[in-house]
């Protein structure tokens, strides 16, 4: 079924975030249908009293590795883009987080996954207290959540009327 391409938002308890449309593209791509293997990136945006906007996201690199049931981002290319964004934008587009795909309808994320974010989270010097993880699923489905220093917290879809 064809689904009109447009702005995606969740929120949580004290959380709003908007995924625009581009980033919607490029999850949309990499949706891992039948046999595709795992895709996934980096998550770049900006931070406002009262929202998060994620405008960018990379794709898979040279240096990623992955397959049906894995992705594994290089931390090197992954740091370059990061910093180009932040000298490009006078240190206003930041790191926000990291996106991948599953091959489910519903995507929940595994062990590794939540692993993963608190690391990430732990060893990056950054302005923020938080990163985002975006599982991107089969069918416009979405895992979303916010990693901070003393929890997980996992954010609704906004279902905005008339857009599926």
């Amino acid at each position: 079924m064809w689904k009109a391409i447009a702005d995606i938002e969740f929120v949580g308890d004290k959380d709003h975030l908007i995924i625009r449309e581009d980033v919607v593209k490029i999850f949309r791509t990499f949706e891992q249908k039948s046999s595709k293997t795992e895709a996934g990136g980096i998550l770049l945006g900006f931070v406002y009293p009262g929202f998060t906007e994620i405008c960018e996201a990379t794709i898979p690199g040279k240096l990623d590795r992955f397959g049906q049931f894995f992705f594994i981002r290089s931390k090197n290319g992954a740091q370059r883009k990061i910093n180009k964004a932040w000298i490009k934008s006078e240190g206003s587009l930041i790191y926000l987080g990291e996106w991948h795909t599953h091959p489910d309808i519903n995507p929940k994320p595994s062990i590794t996954d939540i692993d993963m974010i608190k690391k990430q989270l732990k060893e990056t010097e950054m302005e923020i207290d938080f990163l985002y993880l975006i599982i991107v699923g089969r069918d416009d489905t979405y895992w979303v959540a916010k990693q901070n220093n003393e929890k997980i917290t996992i954010l609704d879809r906004i279902q905005k009327i008339g857009i599926n």
